[in-house]
């Protein structure tokens, strides 16, 4: 074990609580998913299940009523148990045999009687009885007695609650007293059916139906009388608390502390509510079993996190210890920060790295416009010759090329459309065909912009330059509304002789005055040409010329070879072949003159001077190279001399709000984008940056040496918005112009008081 102290224990608290909520977090989240999946399903299983049973019981019961009602009326229309034929001697025993068949109907049934208005007998399924002899045999509670003879003469069946009833020989039964009118093709009873049903037979169905079932069973009538109880827990006296609940369903009551939970559904055939109740604890008996495992293994798995927190939280301090050791060893600044634990000074370390990241980040995304043109340049120049070097350098700068074939367009425009040369150059920065795709630079020569064509020949119909040119004329007229002069190298098969065709092209537009009439010149219709050539390509001497104009020492050497072997493979004289041979001579001179190397020509009898092809091809290389090297040397001064004048011109106007890239631009006759690439060729850093630095300096300078107004300092270094130019100093510079003027100017002041002293002490 590590030791710990004070700042250590700290952090090690921190990550322990963050693991803690890390676990309990979802735990809880888990707990109320299992909870609501198990306990509240289970639930609302067992509510379920019950209320299903109750209403079980008030199917079977409503059916057992109806079908007493469906037997008051079939006695109603049998002709069989008219008063007629029951008061009949001969018929009156047939109609007590009937009644004995319609009791048998009926399972729950003790005895059936009929009754007909007006008469003084009552007719049972064992004979007629008088009044009197029915009030012996069936010996009712006297309110009751008196209760079901007004409800003999009732229109309406009435029910009577389950009462002990003394029947003969003394014996006691609990009796439910069901009485219906009945009629035959009148609204008007004549009768009424009166039945005696025994409560054990209503009472034993709805213990058949609720199995195991420890509570009490009610059945109230619409009155919110009890109709009949099966009591096993509670008294009988909260039925009146019970009869009060309206809502069908599971609730709960509470009786002495207690709390029930209660059952109850309502027929709507008869009005009557069923209702069941048992103690909560006994109801959701499972559900509490279930809570009681569930708590056991969420104490267990609550004390298996808490160690495995415990476990996680040292070892991840342990890595967070060391790694402030190593950034303390290898970053000087970490000395200089002072924060309470370990974590946040690894904070405040990487932030600063982020930050300096970022801030990378945006100069890369600024410079990779610039980038990007300029790699594409030294593609053309020909500086890139190894493949994955190129590869490389394409996959970084994003910049995706078709792999199979290369070619280079060069699109010129004509003195009346150089107005049109920014919207042109930006419409040719990148376009997308089928199976091609081109990204444009401009070369910065006779205003022209060059297209690196790459085309996909793997494809079923590949394209050829000579499709896919005529198309990029077409998008250039139709959207830019120019008349392009179009030049096109020849085909490549690899990336690094990208360079060969750009030197073709500019050939071909070198070329163009033999075929004026034409906006399109292929390279490869030079040779084409009627008229005839000896010796070599017409072709390749124009190339050749070009390359020496570019300076391209690889590609003037390639075609010069190329020339003298195709003089050597033809069968010519001698005469002619020194001919063709002083040809490339007056070719080579002619272009060092152009150049301004005439110092060069000055060994003319050792080149005119060879004794074979070889001979001359030799003589002619150092003349080659040093044209190529004074190229570039040029190219570099004109370069230079260019960057001095732009430079100077914005040194001379860097205070003036309106200086911008355009009018620069504009003034020495270039396009924005090529002089924003050349800026930062030659500077290093982009126009912006550059005329940022200077007004800073300038705003500086007169923050430390005047009085002026900070907003009148601004709007003298070229700034408008002061606001905006506030922020970026502080984001520059760490402090607002008015605490640098505050720090540099005390500071100045010091220097002058020390100055006068010393005058003084000399004097």
């Amino acid at each position: 074990m590590f030791r710990i102290h004070k700042m250590h224990s700290r952090l090690l608290y921190k990550y322990l609580l963050s693991y803690l909520l890390m676990f309990f977090i979802p735990l809880v989240i888990m707990s109320i998913i299992i909870y609501q999946n198990s306990v509240v399903s289970l639930r609302e299983g067992i509510e379920q299940s019950n209320i299903d049973k109750l209403n079980q019981v008030k199917n079977i019961t409503d059916d057992r009523m109806e079908e007493l009602e469906r037997l008051a009326v079939r006695i109603s229309y049998d002709h069989r148990l008219s008063p007629y034929m029951v008061n009949d001697g001969f018929y009156g025993k047939e109609a007590i045999e009937e009644l004995n068949k319609y009791k048998a109907n009926s399972s729950i049934i003790k005895e059936l009687f009929l009754y007909y208005h007006g008469d003084s007998k009552i007719y049972s399924s064992k004979g007629s009885y008088s009044f009197k002899t029915f009030e012996q045999t069936y010996r009712f509670d006297q309110s009751k007695k008196e209760k079901i003879s007004k409800a003999l003469d009732s229109n309406l069946p009435i029910v009577f609650p389950a009462e002990s009833v003394t029947v003969k020989n003394n014996e006691k039964e609990r009796l439910i007293t069901y009485l219906h009118p009945i009629t035959r093709n009148t609204s008007t009873p004549y009768g009424a059916v009166i039945y005696l049903i025994e409560e054990s037979a209503i009472t034993g169905s709805i213990k058949d139906i609720l199995g195991d079932f420890q509570g009490n069973a009610y059945i109230f009538d619409e009155n919110k009388n009890v109709l009949t109880s099966n009591l096993n827990s509670i008294r009988e006296t909260d039925s009146k608390k019970l009869a009060k609940i309206d809502k069908p369903g599971v609730s709960s009551v509470s009786y002495k502390g207690s709390e029930y939970s209660v059952v109850s559904v309502k027929s709507k055939v008869s009005g009557w509510t069923f209702v069941t109740v048992m103690p909560t604890d006994q109801f959701f008996s499972k559900v509490v079993n279930l809570q009681k495992f569930l708590s056991m293994l969420l104490i267990s798995i609550v004390l298996t996190g808490i160690g495995a927190a415990i476990l996680l939280a040292r070892n991840q301090y342990r890595p967070i210890h060391n790694l402030l050791d190593f950034i303390k060893k290898n970053h000087n600044r970490v000395s200089d920060i002072n924060n309470s634990n370990e974590l946040e000074t690894i904070q405040v370390t990487v932030a600063k790295v982020l930050k300096d990241h970022e801030s990378l980040s945006e100069k890369m995304d600024i410079q990779a416009p610039f980038v990007r043109d300029q790699y594409l340049m030294r593609m053309l120049n020909g500086h890139l010759i190894d493949d994955n070097e190129i590869n490389s350098l394409l996959d970084s700068l994003e910049i995706v090329m078709k792999s199979d074939q290369y070619f280079v367009v060069l699109v010129s425009l004509k003195k009346e459309f150089l107005q049109k040369r920014e919207e042109i150059i930006r419409f040719l920065s990148i376009l997308t065909f089928k199976e091609a795709i081109s990204y444009g630079v401009e070369v910065g020569y006779k205003d022209a912009i060059a297209l690196i064509v790459s085309i996909d020949q793997s494809v079923e119909n590949p394209v050829a330059p000579r499709k896919i040119v005529p198309e990029i004329k077409s998008l250039l007229e139709e959207n830019i509304k120019v008349e392009p002069i179009i030049s096109v190298g020849n085909l490549y098969n690899e990336k690094n002789k990208i360079n060969r065709s750009f030197i073709e092209a500019l050939a071909a537009l070198e070329n163009r005055f033999m075929n004026d009439r034409e906006s399109i010149t292929y390279f490869e219709d030079i040779s084409s040409q009627p008229e005839r050539t000896i010796g070599y390509p017409k072709e390749e001497q124009i190339k050749f010329v070009q390359s020496l104009k570019q300076g391209d020492q690889i590609v003037a050497i390639e075609t010069i070879r190329y020339m003298f072997e195709s003089i050597a493979n033809k069968e010519l004289s001698v005469q002619m072949i020194k001919c063709l041979c002083f040809d490339i001579i007056n070719t080579v001179l002619k272009v060092a003159v152009e150049i301004g190397l005439e110092d060069q020509t000055h060994d003319i009898n050792g080149i005119v001077e060879f004794n074979s092809i070889g001979d001359l091809e030799k003589n002619l290389y150092p003349i080659i190279i040093d044209i190529c090297n004074e190229v570039e040397r040029k190219n570099e001064n004109h370069n230079s001399k260019l960057c001095n004048e732009i430079i100077s011109h914005i040194n001379a106007h860097f205070t003036n709000y309106d200086l911008s890239l355009e009018n620069i631009a504009q003034k020495f006759k270039l396009s924005t984008s090529y002089l924003s690439r050349f800026l930062k060729e030659q500077t290093g850093v982009t126009f912006t940056q550059y005329v940022w630095h200077l007004r800073i300096e300038e705003v500086k300078r007169l923050l430390a040496e005047t009085d002026e107004t900070i907003k009148t300092i601004v709007l003298k270094a070229g700034y408008i918005d002061v606001a905006n130019f506030t922020r970026k100093f502080k984001k520059t510079e760490g402090i607002t112009p008015g605490q640098y003027r505050n720090l540099y100017a005390s500071s100045n002041n010091q220097i002058q008081a020390n100055l006068e002293k010393e005058e003084h002490f000399r004097g």
